[in-house]
């Protein structure tokens, strides 16, 4: 920018000078040329009015001679017929009649003529004034001719032209050399306002320019501080709103998907690529979701995408044969119109879906094992009085079987609530105690000496003495009696029930041993499910409900430890519990 208005301006100047040395240069040649004809006039009329009266009384051209030498003129004289009766020029006294020359013939008029011709007689250009002379009667007597060569004229006119082209190259130069530093130093300020501009225009916001001036440049500094300042306000908003809407975001259990209207991805966040099983080194942003998932789910989302009527939809989808979501499908909103993209939320229900499906499981289970308790009390209710039954010993066997039906109808309610209270985390009770396990385990042992003695089983106490806990008493009372029970009622007879405590630094250990029928393998995994039976018969006959295995878990799990079952048909069963001794 700078070199080309340098250029310019250094050409307009050029040719302004040029074309104002044209025009000086012609006007001082005319000026020339008519300061000449007025001094050749002024020299006519005093050789007129002073000289040639003399002359013509006297015919001495001694002074006319003395004079045309000092002015260094030719001076010719002729009579009216046009002959010359005076040359001041020497070897020209016989020159030819002048009567036919256009100055003579002007003069012969009565007017002083001037005329610029070739002089065919010295050969060169010459520039004449012929003034008339008259006698007393007023009458032209005769001509007086002064001339001079126009290459005197000329002479200066070059002269004058050879100091305009010096002054014009002296001028050219100088522009140069001026304007280039001229321009350099008006423009400084704008190329320091330009490198600011280019500065913002990168993303350095907040910077100022200090420039005092008053001129249009310094309202443009004023106004490129006001943007930087300005934009860096708006775009530090937007960064902190873009950082607290990504953060919101991340911290989604629900994945959230953006797409474009050309279902390109915008905005992918973690939770979704959790979802679709995308890792976080992926990059996926710009690109067709089509390329980034290619399973049979985004298929039926494109089903769905391509219903433009509907601003708002949602449909659930097996993404995974393990894994259920819920798809709700939004338009994206800009400036309070509907645009062609999207927000696809990804809300996993698998977890929901399974509880819905265990509180049915449960609901029917716990209807079918209440049903069938009830159901027995009430037909022996109903045969006693429909019958009228009044034998003793009939009397008693159906007591005795109501009794044990309402007990186990009292085992059941009182073993829902107790998964009821561990389910809501709320517990026995709200503090625990230290509590020393060899002590607790061999009270359970005296709890439960009755049902292991009837089946001559031996229950033995072995480990590391004493060690210290902090548990609920209830809780670990109720686990270990229905994990000890559960061993004594599916061993063996004359076989033993083996409890081992051992410890290290961060947790404790207890193994729950029977050597009992044995669990199989394809059902471990289930044993903890409530109502889950493996022998059902069997189950029902030890008077089990079904939901003393999921007790013992719900108060592990809500104590921060884990249980492993070791299983062999016809071998028995270990159950291991680890329990932290430091819990958060």
């Amino acid at each position: 920018m700078k070199k080309r208005l340098s250029i310019s301006l250094i050409l307009i100047i050029v040719a302004s000078i040029i074309i104002s040395s044209i025009f000086i240069i012609v006007g001082y040649s005319q000026s020339c040329y008519s300061d000449t004809e007025k001094n050749i006039k002024e020299s006519n009329n005093y050789i007129v009015n002073y000289i040639l009266p003399t002359y013509l009384e006297t015919e001495n051209s001694e002074t006319l001679d003395h004079y045309a030498s000092s002015i260094k003129m030719r001076i010719t004289i002729t009579n009216i017929q046009g002959d010359v009766t005076y040359e001041s020029t020497p070897g020209l006294e016989e020159e030819v009649n002048h009567i036919s020359r256009p100055e003579i013939v002007g003069a012969m008029a009565g007017n002083t003529t001037t005329e610029i011709r070739y002089s065919n007689t010295l050969k060169v250009k010459m520039i004449y004034v012929a003034t008339p002379y008259y006698d007393a009667n007023n009458t032209i007597e005769g001509v007086l001719r002064v001339a001079m060569p126009v290459s005197s004229i000329n002479t200066a006119i070059f002269e004058m032209i050879e100091k305009i082209i010096l002054i014009i190259m002296m001028t050219i130069f100088a522009t140069t050399l001026v304007i280039p530093y001229l321009i350099n130093r008006e423009l400084k300020p704008l190329d320091e306002a330009s490198a600011f501009a280019r500065k913002i225009a990168s993303g350095k916001y907040g910077q100022q320019l200090t420039m005092l001036r008053k001129d249009k440049i310094g309202e443009l500094v004023e106004s490129l501080n006001q943007m930087s300042l300005q934009l860096n306000n708006s775009f530090s908003e937007m960064n902190r709103k873009n950082a607290e809407l990504t953060s919101i975001l991340s911290s989604m259990n629900h994945g959230i998907i953006a797409i474009d209207e050309k279902n390109k991805i915008i905005h992918l966040n973690d939770a979704a690529r959790k979802i679709l099983n995308i890792s976080k080194e992926e990059k996926v942003v710009k690109k067709n979701i089509l390329e980034v998932y290619r399973e049979s789910f985004i298929l039926e989302l494109m089903e769905h995408l391509k219903n433009e009527e509907c601003e708002r939809m949602s449909f659930e989808s097996r993404i995974h044969p393990d894994q259920i979501v819920r798809v709700y499908i939004n338009r994206i909103v800009e400036n309070n119109k509907f645009s062609n993209g999207h927000i696809i939320i990804l809300e996993d229900i698998t977890l929901l879906k399974s509880l819905e499906n265990m509180r049915r499981d449960f609901i029917a289970n716990v209807s079918h094992e209440l049903k069938t308790p009830i159901t027995t009390i009430k037909g022996f209710i109903e045969t006693i009085q429909v019958n009228k039954i009044d034998d003793p010993e009939t009397l008693d066997h159906f007591y005795s079987i109501i009794s044990e039906e309402s007990d186990r109808l009292s085992r059941l309610v009182s073993d829902i609530l107790v998964l009821s209270q561990l389910e809501n985390k709320s517990g026995f009770e709200k503090k625990a105690e230290y509590l020393q396990l060899d002590q607790q385990i061999a009270q359970i042992f005296d709890i439960l000496k009755l049902s292991a003695e009837g089946k001559k089983i031996s229950m033995r106490l072995s480990g590391e003495k004493p060690i210290m806990l902090s548990f609920m008493p209830d809780e670990f009372r109720q686990m270990m009696i229905n994990l000890i029970d559960n061993a004594i009622k599916y061993s063996e007879p004359q076989k033993a029930v083996e409890v081992i405590l051992t410890q290290d630094d961060e947790e404790v250990r207890i193994e729950v041993s029977d050597q009992g029928y044995g669990i199989p393998t394809k059902d471990i995994d289930r044993i903890f499910e409530r109502f889950y039976r493996v022998d059902k018969s069997r189950s029902k006959e030890k008077g089990g409900t079904g939901l003393g295995l999921a007790i013992v878990k719900h108060i592990i799990y809500n104590n921060h430890g884990k249980i492993e079952v070791n299983s062999e048909l016809g071998k028995g069963t270990t159950f291991i519990i680890h329990l932290p001794k430091t819990r958060n």
